[in-house]
């Protein structure tokens, strides 16, 4: 990983929670000078962190956008390995609520694993090593030396509170939209990024899924299509916003090899003509 400027490493990009190889689910990684930077920590990401050579105690802060597994059920793996590996200092853990609670679970988790380490090695109690923010609310809710990071409400019924993020470094700004349907805060958050990473859903697609499942529940269909956004209209946002790159990512469906690259791109182009990112786990922007 380059260890000067401001860069994304998509680490999972598909939406899920759908078991598929080729592609994890959602996760990024903003690395400044160096330092780690997570946004959010679905099914894959410790796999994809190792495989990208990063590792869970360089991690200065996690940033959780919504509490669907598909967002956050590495998050345990991700603070336990952290404590294991050495953290040096503190890491800070922003999302909506209840994450106080889903942290505690998170430790109690692996409670026995944590009372036997302690107990055998005397290593630090893993409490120390956390400060959790509930965030319900837009605004700034993170700052250190090498960035700060807004939030933003996003759009994704059934929840009461779900996030999107906006990192800004003096090279750089990054926008992460969450899980939204086509959201005007998230364009507002957006407004002037050099790089956003929206999600993206084909509906086409989304029945082709579908049709393959052996189960699908009655409503699901429709709790897609309210809660996410549609490429075209991602492109529509990002037109919106003036973003510099949009990167398409959580992708619904992630696993249909006829939803191509050149249909996701073409969906988002009927409106954003600046350039277009078909997001790929362990690309680098």
């Amino acid at each position: 990983m380059p260890e000067t400027g401001t860069h994304l490493l998509l680490l999972g990009t598909m939406a899920g929670p759908v078991l598929d190889p080729r592609r994890m689910m959602a996760s990024q990684a903003v690395i400044v000078d160096g330092s780690v930077y997570l946004v959010d920590c679905g099914y894959g990401t410790i796999l994809r962190m190792v495989e990208a050579g990063l590792r869970p105690a360089d991690v200065k802060a996690i940033f959780v956008t919504h509490h669907h597994s598909d967002h956050n059920a590495d998050y345990p793996n991700v603070v336990h390995l952290a404590w294991i590996q050495g953290i040096d200092g503190q890491i800070v853990s922003v999302g909506p609520p209840p994450f106080q609670s889903i942290h505690t679970a998170a430790l109690a988790f692996h409670h026995e694993d944590i009372r036997i380490r302690i107990a055998g090695t005397g290593r630090q109690p893993i409490e120390g090593f956390f400060e959790v923010r509930e965030v319900a609310e837009p605004g700034l809710v993170y700052q250190d030396d090498k960035v700060r990071v807004l939030a933003g409400i996003a759009d994704h019924p059934p929840f009461s509170t779900a996030l999107g993020f906006r990192f800004e470094t003096p090279e750089r700004t990054i926008v992460f939209s969450g899980d939204t349907a086509a959201s005007e805060s998230i364009a507002v958050l957006a407004e002037g990024a050099d790089v956003l990473v929206h999600e993206a859903m084909f509906p086409a697609g989304i029945d082709a899924m579908l049709a393959k499942r052996p189960y699908v529940p009655p409503k699901l269909r429709q709790f897609l299509m309210e809660g996410h956004t549609s490429a075209e209209d991602a492109g529509r946002i990002a037109a919106k916003a003036q973003v510099g790159t949009l990167v398409l990512s959580h992708l619904l469906p992630g696993d249909q090899p006829e939803v191509t690259d050149e249909i996701w791109r073409a969906e988002a182009a009927r409106h954003f003509d600046g350039p277009i990112i078909v997001g790929r786990d362990l690309m680098l922007v």
